[in-house]
Parts: C-alpha cells; sequence; structure tokens
C-alpha cells in the first residue's frame, strides 16, 4: 500500500462495487487458510473490477472476538487486545 488515504465513494452512473470478506481470526500467525478461506477470492474480484473501471471498495478486517482469542492470549501472558494488536499488524503485513 502507498501509505494514502483514498477516498471512494459511490458515483452516479456507474456500476458500483462494495466487496467483504470473511474475517480471519488473529490469535495466530497468517496461513495459506487465511489467505484462501478468508481473502483470496475477494480481492481478485476486487482487482477484476478496478480493471475493468468501476469504481471498487473492498473491505476487510480481522476477527478479534471469542475464546480462542482470549486463550491465546492467556498462553502468552497479554491482554486480548494486546494479542490482537500483535497479530493485527502481522496479517496486515501478509495482506498489503
Amino acid at each position: 500500500m502507498n501509505g494514502k488515504k483514498d477516498v471512494i465513494l459511490p458515483q452516479a452512473g456507474k456500476n458500483n462495487i462494495l466487496i467483504t470478506s470473511a474475517l480471519p481470526y488473529v490469535n495466530n500467525v497468517p496461513h495459506l487458510g487465511n489467505v484462501i478461506g478468508s481473502v483470496l477470492s475477494a480481492d481478485v474480484f476486487a482487482r477484476y473490477c478496478k480493471a475493468r473501471g468501476y469504481p471498487t471498495l473492498f473491505v476487510c478486517g480481522t476477527d478479534e472476538y471469542g475464546t480462542a482469542t482470549e486463550t491465546k492470549a492467556i498462553e502468552e501472558g497479554v491482554t486480548p487486545q494486546e494479542l490482537c494488536d500483535k497479530y493485527n499488524k502481522l496479517h496486515k503485513e501478509v495482506y498489503d
């Protein structure tokens, strides 16, 4: 990513595309299952739409809730928020 925040708004009279994907859990390092199961197909479709010139917004994030996150935080001796911050950064680096 270029670090620049672009504002993407719907454009009247155009095929505006909004794409979302499943949210990968952030209780461990990203792996191929995260990519294939959560973001790959949505990313490919977003790239296709952008290549076609459609105004396209691809929204994704991470799933930071649940027992697995709490258990992993206890295992690592950190709070759930600290754990999520750590692994969210790793996921972002992989997906960017």
